[in-house]
């Protein structure tokens, strides 16, 4: 059966991924805050990741950049009709909530413990190491592992755990190979990455695509090549697979609340599109916890279907809710929001008051 090419060139003929450069070793700093975007927006639209767009501050995936149009044109969240009254509870009833509330903070305490798991984490300062990769090197990756997964039909699960895969094999190993290899050895990698976390997300997946059709379609010599770094991928993991990301704790957040109805399900498709937007950027991968990320994620969301402007008792009702759904207040998750906010385009059609940020009584 042949494969086709998911992207607009053969991966081996594409340029090299931005800012790969020979002469970067552990002894040089890189100026990642100098770097213009637009290098890593040249590339992408070379390699037929996305078509050319404009950016301002920052990076976005095409997708988040739809939902957020979609999400502001409505200006506020749809309508839901008014609860019912609740039935007439039993003792029975109220034994099998209380059960189930023990049951949910069971599942959220050990969330939280993986998650904290140093084993479970990337190291936050990898990329400062001279392993020959940066921030705008693992941007350009990430985006290529995104059409990967989108060409084979992987999940958003899936490919959130395919990046922290990456992000801890290259904490816990350099890639040892000539400079004008590394390009082509950072993708079977991430390749591999990608294969294993689809194959652990959806136990069919193996039944309809395999190493070689992996191999075949992003341009790798033979099927051995991603096996092989399957190999050594989860031997670096220490077969550590199933540690939440921040697509786990998106879904644990919104599992209730919200309102309920199609407000719950707008909240949690347009937060998935924020925290997925967030794996291009190093600083929520590799320095925040995930829930941190999704709790950034649920409350930009927030900000972003509200008409503004935003008062001060609504800042207050959005910090209590979040508080409530996520054990953060909003200055907690600062810095998830502000590098989330810089992803998006110019004008994003919102601001954040500064107010959300301070102690308003929650």
């Amino acid at each position: 059966m042949e494969i086709q090419d998911p992207y607009a060139h053969e991966p081996l003929a594409c340029p090299p991924l931005p800012a790969f450069d020979p002469s970067f070793g552990a002894g040089d700093v890189y100026d990642y805050e100098g770097t213009d975007i637009t290098e890593l927006d040249d590339y992408l639209r070379t390699t037929g990741v996305w078509d050319a767009m404009d950016y301002g501050v920052g990076l976005h995936l095409p997708a988040t950049h739809e939902l957020y149009a979609a999400a502001i044109g409505a200006h506020a969240l749809p309508a839901t009709p008014p609860p019912s009254p609740p039935p007439a509870s039993s003792s029975y009833d109220d034994g099998a909530a209380a059960t189930l509330d023990a049951y949910d903070s069971d599942i959220d305490a050990s969330l939280r413990a993986t998650e904290r798991d140093a084993r479970e984490r990337p190291s936050p300062d990898y990329l400062d190491n001279g392993g020959g990769i940066d921030p705008l090197g693992r941007a350009a990756l990430v985006a290529w592992m995104s059409g990967l997964a989108g060409h084979f039909g992987i999940d958003d699960a899936a490919l959130h755990r395919a990046v922290s895969y990456l992000d801890r094999f290259l904490s816990s190993a350099a890639i040892t190979t000539p400079v004008a290899d590394l390009d082509y050895r950072l993708r079977v990698v991430a390749a591999a990455a990608v294969y294993a976390a689809a194959k652990l997300e959806d136990s069919a997946f193996s039944r309809r695509v395999n190493a070689g059709d992996i191999a075949a379609s992003c341009g790798f010599a033979a099927s051995k090549e991603v096996l092989d770094a399957e190999r050594a991928l989860l031997a670096a993991l220490g077969y550590r697979l199933g540690g939440p990301t921040a697509h786990t704790f998106v879904e644990h957040f919104t599992r209730r609340g919200c309102g309920g109805g199609g407000e719950l399900e707008l909240v949690r498709r347009a937060a998935h599109a924020f925290a997925g937007a967030s794996l291009l950027d190093h600083r929520c991968c590799l320095g925040l916890l995930p829930s941190a990320v999704a709790a950034a994620a649920i409350l930009l969301v927030r900000v972003s279907l509200a008409p503004a402007p935003h008062g001060r008792e609504q800042l207050r009702r959005w910090g209590a809710e979040l508080e409530e759904m996520t054990g953060y207040r909003p200055a907690d998750v600062y810095e998830a929001v502000e590098s989330m906010y810089m992803l998006m385009p110019v004008d994003p059609g919102f601001g954040i008051s500064p107010l959300l940020f301070a102690d308003l009584n929650y």
